[in-house]
């Protein structure tokens, strides 16, 4: 189903969500957790549609599930249901068990939007560290450089995987805001990338 979705919508959601994708080369086709910056719910979409070509698996808050019809697509397109309070035992397995099958997981390590719209990062959730710790999968970190909206250019990149394997045999509670520390660094690192970019890009002013 999400095949077919995502082949149908393709064209549409490059025209209402025009994105330049940057080092599209450097995103694997192998078992990762993929973090990004979020700014609106839109991003999935974007992301989505940009690379994801055969299946998606991504957390998703539970408040998106109250409905029937909204917890079966949800389900059908590869949303994992977490409560971020206290999430449930069995949902840390699910996220294993896929990436342990290979999959690709999306997470959003801020754990919540950036509504106010900025360049700045909110400190990183845990999870997402502890996930390609437990599974010894690499996290590929993806940064949007503003904000999209309805027909406005965006860009987004692809940095280069990012290894944990140094952190690997560690007592994770020990370790594990330090490696939510050293992946926020990273995608800050990516950030500086993306914006001279699109200062390149556009002829050296800035937005």
């Amino acid at each position: 189903m999400y095949r077919f979705l995502r082949f149908i919508l393709h064209p549409i959601l490059n025209l209402i969500y025009p994105t330049t994708v940057i080092h599209k080369d450097r995103f694997t086709s192998e078992s990762a957790v993929v973090c990004c910056n979020h700014y609106a719910s839109s991003d999935v979409i974007v992301v989505a549609n940009k690379l994801f070509k055969k299946d998606l698996n991504v957390l998703a808050k539970a408040e998106l599930f109250k409905g029937k019809f909204s917890s079966w697509f949800l389900r059908k397109m590869g949303a994992i249901k977490v409560n971020r309070g206290t999430p449930e035992v069995s949902v840390h397995k699910e996220i294993l068990t896929r990436l342990k099958k290979g999959k690709q997981i999306l997470i959003f390590p801020e754990g919540t939007r950036n509504l106010a719209g900025t360049h700045d990062m909110t400190d990183f959730k845990s999870g997402a560290g502890v996930y390609a710790m437990k599974a010894k999968v690499p996290i590929v970190p993806l940064m949007f450089h503003h904000q999209g909206k309805a027909f406005k250019r965006n860009y987004l990149i692809v940095g280069e995987s990012i290894d944990l394997s140094s952190f690997y045999g560690k007592n994770m509670h020990d370790v594990k805001d330090e490696v939510a520390r050293y992946l926020h660094d990273k995608m800050e690192e990516l950030h500086v990338e993306l914006d001279a970019f699109v200062r390149n890009k556009k002829g050296g002013k800035k937005k």
